[in-house]
């Protein structure tokens, strides 16, 4: 009886024999899978395993298989099945919006789910700061001759679910960073504030500086100026209270930290730009009882501006940079689509973002019996996928006519997002997905060979065993990955 890959090659042998094609090099295939099981074996002995699967583009045709039917936690690679499912739903044209609208005496803040408003990288790739668009609405409203609000600042958030706003799998300490900031129909700078700080004199307290500037949050300043040391920041459960500490020696931008309540945190950032323009708000920011008109869309009589957010940038944000709240805002996005294409109005779910993520695997003919979708970023444990649906996957995502949009959103190796700094000498060929949680460490994308073929590829590794509880723990593996993309690189050869 063949062991299972040999079986596979012999098979794959007699299909081509039989269909008249010309033959794979079998033994090229087989010298292949020896090199990887070289390579991803090395540490087998750490009681860490591997799912990893390689197909050659587009046919599809299996040139390695290691466990990728078994299922595993995927960290952030989930990411790659989120933004196949907005792209598919969306198309590449498509702009999320976000509306600022004035009815009687209220002025309206309205949201459909954009996760990208007062993004600060985004700001800055247009050469502005997260503030930028709330000075422009603010300009939009000196332009029409309003120099107050008699009424209130109203919020609706209401396109997507409003409880829960962070997912009930992801653990409790994560909620206090950036990683896990909650979610909301309305979102301002990644729904977290960004603080920076700056020495004063020896032995006093630092001067800080907050952005976007806002009033509904409490700062305890205990973090001192002194020659040696570094600051830091803690965000207290259940509000917004952020106690800066330690040594500062210099300007420093401390790590963001999330907000509890997003679309409060929106409208108090605007709140504030619009009294810096002059224009008070004489009434109270408060959350929308209902959508203003009774549709997700306000009338466009009452519409004063729109704020829009191509769909690439939302997916290059998601893949580059692994930005998580992007990717379970269009998780909501897509399930809220999904359920309106079936006839039903309902606030985007995360349970919604699964059923349509169900349906494109369904629709594509891609295996899913295996996954569990929890959330859209990945970072649920619970999250499961395998390496063959993955490959499956980006092989189907290949050879769409938005093959170069997806392709385009994913990080390049030496090149920028989450690879830049990794396989420097493989710039312009490979194009993936990179993921850690605890335990974790993941990698799925593309592989340009050195001679032109495109192959599919996907690496996890699983139960890697916990020393120092950081980013060190998946250090050697990450290693693994990156030396069986050399290998494939090169490949055949």
């Amino acid at each position: 009886m063949f062991p299972r890959r040999e079986h596979m090659l012999v098979a794959a042998g007699l299909w081509w024999f039989l269909t008249g094609c010309a033959a794979p090099d079998v033994g090229q295939d087989a010298r292949l899978a020896s090199r990887l099981d070289a390579v991803l074996g090395q540490l087998s002995s750490t009681g860490a395993v591997v799912r990893a699967r390689v197909v050659e583009l587009p046919g599809g045709r299996e040139l390695y298989a290691r466990d990728a039917d078994q299922a595993c936690t995927p960290a952030s690679n989930f990411k790659l099945l989120t933004t196949a499912v907005g792209l598919d739903l969306f198309g590449a044209n498509h702009r999320v919006k976000t509306y600022l609208a004035l009815d009687g005496d209220d002025l309206w803040l309205i949201g459909t789910g954009d996760p990208a408003t007062g993004d600060a990288r985004l700001a800055a790739a247009g050469g502005g700061t997260p503030v930028t668009l709330l000075e422009a609405w603010a300009s939009v409203l000196q332009r029409r001759g309003v120099r107050q609000i008699r009424g209130d600042l109203v919020y609706d958030d209401s396109a997507f679910e409003r409880q829960p706003r962070v997912h009930p799998t992801w653990r409790k300490d994560w909620l206090l960073h950036w990683y896990a900031a909650p979610t909301s129909g309305l979102n301002f700078g990644d729904n977290s504030v960004d603080i920076t700080v700056f020495p004063t004199e020896e032995g006093k307290p630092v001067r800080y500086e907050v952005m976007p500037p806002v009033q509904d949050i409490r700062i305890i300043n205990e973090c001192m100026t002194g020659a040696k040391g570094e600051p830091e920041i803690v965000k207290s459960p259940g509000g917004n209270v952020y106690r800066l500490g330690g040594i500062c020696t210099k300007k420093t931008e401390l790590k963001s930290k999330p907000v509890e309540e997003p679309g409060a945190f929106f409208a108090d950032a605007l709140r504030h730009q619009l009294q810096i323009k002059g224009i008070t708000v004489r009434g109270e920011i408060r959350r929308a009882e209902a959508p203003l008109g009774g549709a997700p869309v306000p009338p466009a009589e009452k519409v004063i501006a729109v704020h829009e957010t191509p769909l690439p940038d939302i997916l290059s944000r998601i893949n580059k940079n692994s930005q998580n709240l992007f990717a379970e805002c269009l998780c909501k996005l897509s399930g809220q689509t999904f359920q309106r294409q079936l006839g039903r109005s309902v606030p985007g779910s995360w349970e919604d973002g699964g059923h349509a993520l169900r349906a494109f695997l369904a629709r594509n003919g891609i295996d899913h019996q295996a996954l569990a979708p929890r959330d859209g970023s990945g970072l649920s444990p619970q999250n499961r996928v395998t390496a063959r649906m993955l490959t499956d996957l980006l092989k189907v995502m290949h050879s769409r006519p938005d093959a170069e949009v997806y392709r385009s959103s994913l990080t390049a190796a030496g090149i920028d997002g989450s690879l830049k700094d990794r396989m420097a000498d493989l710039k312009g060929h490979v194009f993936g997905k990179t993921g850690y949680i605890g335990g974790v460490s993941s990698l799925s994308g593309y592989v340009k060979t050195r001679r032109g073929t495109w192959l599919a590829f996907s690496i996890i590794f699983n139960r890697i065993p916990s020393q120092a509880g950081d980013d060190d723990d998946v250090a050697p593996f990450t290693k693994l990955q990156d030396e069986a993309c050399r290998v494939l690189v090169g490949w055949p050869g």
